[in-house]
């Protein structure tokens, strides 16, 4: 079954049937350079390789959902994790108990431009359901507006399947902190070493 159809299924026989696909789909296996080298996980573990979203509270624009979606396939398309819209709410992208990431659109501390946090602890570090929060207004400030929302949500999904912040001198990917430097595609993407990383977890 191929791997966009998989992201279409739903409630838990579809999470089932990706983590299924996982296990044939095999694992990238990248050998960083020494300068590349970075601990996994940073933060924490993803529960399982299915990672479902949604759509939580009030703010939601077309155009917001529009960089959590092109955000999640920059997790789903590289990687051997499936990125899926919950759909076992009361309508598609509503959220549910155990949804793996819940957006919401808030306003945070000057200088924020969004988080991550989980809610829910499977373990002392597995995450069943993280939360990510996008200030929306604070990215907008300066230029490129476009490149740091997805830039941003790309940096914080990392955060939710074990990716901390990374300098440029370890490598130039989503996860260093703050704008992107340029408009160039790796500050929205995650590093191969990273990929290798995700790969090797789920």
């Amino acid at each position: 079954m191929a791997k966009t159809a998989l992201k279409r299924m739903v409630g838990s026989a579809g999470r089932l049937l990706a983590a299924a696909a996982v296990v044939v789909a095999g694992t990238l296996v990248v050998a960083p350079t020494s300068a590349q080298a970075t601990p996994f996980p940073e933060t924490w573990y993803a529960d399982s390789s299915g990672h479902a979203f949604c759509f939580a509270g009030s703010g939601w624009t077309t155009e917001y959902k529009d960089v959590v979606y092109w955000s999640m396939d920059r997790l789903g398309q590289p990687t051997d994790m499936v990125t899926f819209l919950e759909r076992n709410g009361p309508s598609p992208g509503a959220c549910v108990s155990g949804t793996d990431i819940q957006w919401y659109v808030w306003n945070l501390p000057a200088g924020t431009r969004g988080q991550a946090r989980c809610a829910d602890w499977a373990s002392s570090n597995v995450c069943n359901s993280a939360v990510v929060d996008m200030d929306f207004a604070e990215l907008d400030r300066g230029t490129d507006d476009w490149y740091d929302r997805r830039k941003t949500a790309v940096h914080e999904i990392g955060h939710t399947v074990g990716l901390g912040h990374h300098s440029p001198s370890a490598h130039d990917c989503a996860m260093i902190s703050g704008e992107v430097p340029s408009r160039d595609m790796k500050w929205r993407t995650f590093h191969s070493h990273d990929i290798g990383h995700i790969n090797g977890r789920y």
